[in-house]
C-alpha cells in the first residue's frame, strides 16, 4: 500500500541520521537545502543519505514547489548541488499549464534550470512540441535541439504517421517571457512533404491572446484591381487597446492604406476603421460626377464609440462616410446598402423611463438618390415614461419628441410632440381577454421651403398643429383543446379604434412616415404609421382569426388571417399600401416548425376584391443539420391603375434566394448560395457563390467561387475565386485565385 509523505523542506540537512537508511514517510526530515520555496514530496518509498546529502524517492513520486509539479518513477535530490534528477515516466507541469514529458530530466536552482532528454511538450491548447534534447532556463524558457511542432492530432490507426502539418527545426525556443515560439532552420511539412523553408520563423505562444507582429498576407489578381496583395501588421498598444495596419498594393487601382484602432475603457469603448486610396484609377463616382477624372484620392472612415457617464447616462457616436458610391465595393470592403448613417447620441436609462437625444447625418449610396435629398437631423430628442400598475392594473405612459430637420435643398422642419396614454388589460366573464388604450397626442410644426401641393412652383413658410385623441379596444377569445398527442387553439381577434377624422394637413410635411406597407404585424396596431408626421385617423374595426396546433408528430403550426375596415372614405395611406380603400387588403401568415428538420414561414397580402396576390414572402429551411436547404422568395405586384407609386412605395419585382449547406464527411462541407431577380423571367443574378471547406482540429482550407451582378460606376459584374488556408496557431493565408469583371 502506498505511503505518502508531505515534507516542508525549510530546515538543515544536519538533522538527517548519521547513516543511510530507509525511513517511513512521516519520519522524513523537515527540509532539504536552501530552497526559496518549500518542496513537498509524495512517494511510495524514500531513502536518506546524510554523508552524500541525498534524498532518493521511488515509486509514484510527486514533488511540488509553488505552482509547478514534477512526477516520475524515481527522483534523487542532491542537497549540496541543489539538483533534482528524475527518471522514468517524467512529467513536469509548468505554471503556464504546459506539461513537459521526458525520459530523464535534471533540474537545479529551485527546478528553474536544467537539462531534458527526449523532451515532449503538451502546450495549453493541446499543441505539441518534441525534440531530442532540451535546456530549461530560468523556468521561463526551454531551448530544444532538432525539434518538431504541430497542433494536429496524430492518426489513431497509425500514430507513427506524420501529422497533417508540422514544423521541423534545428532549434526551437519556447520563451514564456516574450510569449513566442522561435524556429531556426525551419521547414514546414504538409502530409510529410516539405513545402516551405525559413532560416528564422516565429509565432505567438499558443497561450497568448494578442501579440504584435505581421499577420499572414493575402494575394490575388483581377480585372478591377489587377495584381494585388495585402500585408497586415497587428500592433498591441496595451492591455486595453490595439491597432491593425492593412496596406493594399495593386497594379491597376493605386495603393491603399487601411487600418483599424480599438480601445476599451473602464466605462466605454472605441473602434475606428478607415482607409485612403492614392492614385485610385477611375476616380470618385457620384450622381453629380458621372465622368470622373482618371485618378483621384478616395477613402472611407467607419467608427463607433460609447462612454458611460454614470449609472444612468451614456453617450456615443456612430460614423459612416466614404468618398463616393463605389469606393468600398471596388476595394472589397464590407459596406451597408443604400445609405450610410452617422449619429451622435446621449441616452438616459431610468427605472421607468428612457430618454435619448441624437443628431444624424446620411450619405446616399443609391445612384438615383443624391445626397441633397438626405436631411440632417440636428437634433432629435425623445422621452418615454411608464408608471407602475395602478389599482385597476392599468399603466400611465408619457411620451415626448422634439426634432430639428434640415434639408440642403428641401424642406426644413421643426417639430414638438407631447403625448400620453393609459393601458388597461383585463379579462372577460367567459375567459376572453381585453386590452383598452386611451391616448392623447399634441403636435406642433414649423416648416420652411414647404411645397403645399405637388404642382406648386413656390415654397411656403408654415406653422401647423394638431391635437389627436384616440381610443382602442382589442378583444381576443382563445379556445383551447388539449389531448394526449398535443393541443390546438382557435382564437378570434377583433379591435375597434376610434379617433377624429383628418389631422394630416398639407402644412405638416411627411418626413418619417413614408414607405408604409400593410402586413399582418400592423393589423391590430392603433396608429400604424411608423413615425410622427402622419397619424392613422378616423374610426375602424380590425378583425382576424388565429389558429395554432402543437403535436409531437407534426410540430407547431400557426396561421393568422385578417383585414381592416375603415368607416370613412378619406385615407392618409398611399395607393399600393393595402389601406388606401375603406376595406383593406387581406393579410396573413402561415408558420410551420417541426424542430430540427423543417421551418417554414409564408406571409402574404391579397387584393381586397379578387384576392389577387399583391405581396408574398416565403422562406423554408428543410433537412437535418448535415444537409440543410434554405429557400426564400419575395414577390411584389403593382395594383392595376396605379402607374407611379408614391415615394417609398414598393415596385413590382420577384426575387428568389437559395442556399444549401452539406456536411459531406466529418471534415468536408459544401455551401451554395444564389440570389436572383426573376421578374419578367430574365433571371438576372444579384449574387451567387459556392464554398467548399475542409476543417479539422488544426487546419482548414476554404475555397469560394462568387459571382456578382452589381453594376455601378467603376464596379462591374464579375466572377472571383478566393482560397484561404488556415493554420492553427499560425493564422491564415488568403489568395484571390482569379477575378474576372464584366464589361
Amino acid at each position: 500500500m502506498r505511503r505518502a509523505a508531505a515534507l516542508s523542506l525549510i530546515a538543515s540537512l544536519a538533522l538527517l541520521p548519521s547513516s543511510p537508511q530507509v525511513r517511513a514517510a512521516n519520519e522524513a526530515p523537515r527540509t532539504l537545502g536552501n530552497s526559496h520555496a518549500p518542496l513537498l514530496f509524495s512517494a511510495d518509498e524514500m531513502q536518506f543519505d546524510r554523508e552524500l546529502g541525498l534524498v532518493i524517492a521511488k515509486g509514484n513520486v510527486e514533488i511540488s514547489q509553488e505552482d509547478q509539479i514534477l512526477l516520475a518513477d524515481t527522483v534523487t535530490y542532491n542537497q549540496r548541488t541543489d539538483t533534482v534528477t528524475a527518471s522514468g515516466h517524467v512529467s513536469l507541469l509548468q505554471p503556464t499549464g504546459d506539461i513537459v514529458f521526458a525520459d530523464f530530466i535534471e533540474l537545479h536552482d529551485d527546478m528553474r534550470d536544467g537539462f531534458i532528454k527526449d523532451v515532449r511538450m503538451l502546450l495549453s491548447d493541446r499543441s505539441r512540441l518534441a525534440a531530442n534534447t532540451g535546456r530549461r532556463v530560468g523556468g521561463k524558457r526551454i531551448e530544444m535541439r532538432r525539434g518538431v511542432f504541430s497542433p494536429c492530432e496524430l492518426c489513431r490507426d497509425d500514430p507513427s504517421a506524420p501529422p497533417l502539418w508540422q514544423i521541423k527545426a534545428e532549434q526551437i525556443v519556447d520563451d514564456k517571457v516574450s510569449q513566442t515560439v522561435e524556429y531556426r532552420d525551419a521547414v514546414m511539412e504538409i502530409a510529410g512533404i516539405p513545402v516551405f523553408y525559413a532560416p528564422y520563423f516565429s509565432h505567438p505562444d499558443p497561450s497568448v491572446k494578442r501579440q504584435s507582429g505581421f499577420l499572414p498576407p493575402t494575394v490575388g489578381t483581377g480585372n478591377t484591381l489587377g495584381y494585388h496583395t495585402t500585408i497586415p501588421y497587428y500592433w498591441v498598444l496595451g492591455p486595453d487597446k490595439d491597432a491593425t495596419f492593412r496596406p493594399i498594393f495593386t497594379t491597376k487601382a493605386g495603393q491603399v492604406l487601411d487600418g483599424q484602432y480599438r480601445e476599451r475603457f473602464g466605462d466605454g469603448k472605441l473602434q475606428v476603421d478607415g482607409s485612403v486610396a492614392f492614385d485610385a484609377g477611375g476616380g470618385a463616382i457620384s450622381t453629380t460626377n458621372p465622368t470622373p477624372p482618371p485618378s483621384s484620392t478616395r477613402g472611407h472612415v467607419f467608427g463607433s464609440g460609447e462612454l458611460d457617464l454614470d449609472d444612468n447616462w451614456r453617450t456615443g457616436f456612430d460614423l459612416q462616410r466614404e468618398s463616393d458610391l463605389t469606393y468600398m465595393l471596388r476595394y472589397h470592403f464590407p459596406t451597408p446598402q443604400n445609405f450610410l448613417t452617422s449619429r451622435l447620441y446621449g441616452e438616459n436609462f431610468g427605472a421607468n423611463s428612457y430618454a435619448n437625444i441624437s443628431a444624424y447625418g446620411f450619405q446616399s449610396l443609391n445612384p438615383e438618390v443624391g445626397d441633397s435629398a438626405s436631411p440632417f437631423v440636428l437634433p432629435v430628442a425623445t422621452y418615454g415614461w411608464i408608471s407602475d400598475p395602478d389599482r385597476l392594473g392599468g399603466r400611465l405612459g408619457l411620451q415626448g419628441n422634439v426634432i430639428n430637420l434640415a434639408h440642403p435643398h428641401g424642406t426644413d422642419t421643426r417639430r414638438l410632440s407631447l403625448g400620453s396614454d393609459w393601458r388597461l388589460p383585463f379579462s372577460g366573464p367567459i375567459g376572453d381577454r381585453y386590452s383598452f388604450i386611451a391616448s392623447l397626442r399634441t403636435d406642433g410644426y414649423s416648416s420652411n421651403n414647404l411645397l403645399l401641393e405637388p404642382t406648386d412652383t413656390s415654397t411656403h413658410t408654415e406653422f401647423a398643429g394638431r391635437v389627436f385623441p384616440q381610443m382602442s379596444l382589442k378583444w381576443n377569445y382563445p379556445w383551447v383543446r388539449t389531448g394526449a398527442s398535443g393541443n390546438a387553439l382557435i382564437e378570434p381577434i377583433a379591435a375597434v379604434v376610434a379617433g377624429p377624422n383628418g389631422g394630416n394637413p398639407a402644412a405638416i410635411p411627411n418626413e418619417d412616415s413614408q414607405g408604409f406597407e400593410f402586413d399582418e404585424t400592423s393589423l391590430f396596431v392603433p396608429n400604424r404609421f411608423p413615425g410622427y408626421d402622419l397619424i392613422d385617423t378616423g374610426q375602424r374595426v380590425d378583425y382576424g382569426l388565429r389558429g395554432e396546433l402543437n403535436t409531437l408528430s407534426l410540430g407547431r403550426w400557426e396561421t393568422l388571417i385578417g383585414e381592416s375596415y375603415r368607416f370613412q372614405q378619406a385615407s392618409a395611406f398611399a395607393p399600393g399600401s393595402g389601406l388606401s380603400y375603406r376595406r383593406s387588403d387581406v393579410v396573413g401568415r402561415v408558420v410551420l416548425s417541426t424542430g430540427k428538420f423543417l421551418d417554414f414561414v409564408y406571409r402574404y397580402r391579397l387584393d381586397r376584391d379578387d384576392l389577387a396576390m399583391r405581396r408574398q414572402e416565403a422562406s423554408i429551411s428543410i433537412g437535418p443539420t448535415n444537409l440543410r436547404v434554405n429557400l426564400s422568395y419575395i414577390s411584389i405586384r403593382q395594383i392595376p391603375g396605379i402607374v407611379t407609386p408614391q415615394p417609398g412605395a414598393p415596385i413590382t419585382g420577384d426575387q428568389i434566394s437559395t442556399g444549401l449547406t452539406a456536411a459531406l464527411t466529418r471534415y468536408w462541407s459544401f455551401a451554395l448560395t444564389d440570389t436572383r431577380n426573376v421578374a419578367g423571367g430574365n433571371g438576372a443574378t444579384i449574387n451567387s457563390g459556392a464554398t467548399v471547406t475542409y476543417r479539422d482540429d488544426c487546419f482548414a482550407v476554404i475555397a469560394s467561387l462568387t459571382q456578382s451582378g452589381i453594376s455601378i460606376g467603376d464596379v462591374h459584374p464579375g466572377v472571383s475565386m478566393v482560397i484561404t488556408f488556415v493554420f492553427k496557431d499560425l493564422g491564415e493565408i488568403g489568395a484571390r485565385a482569379f477575378s474576372e469583371s464584366g464589361s
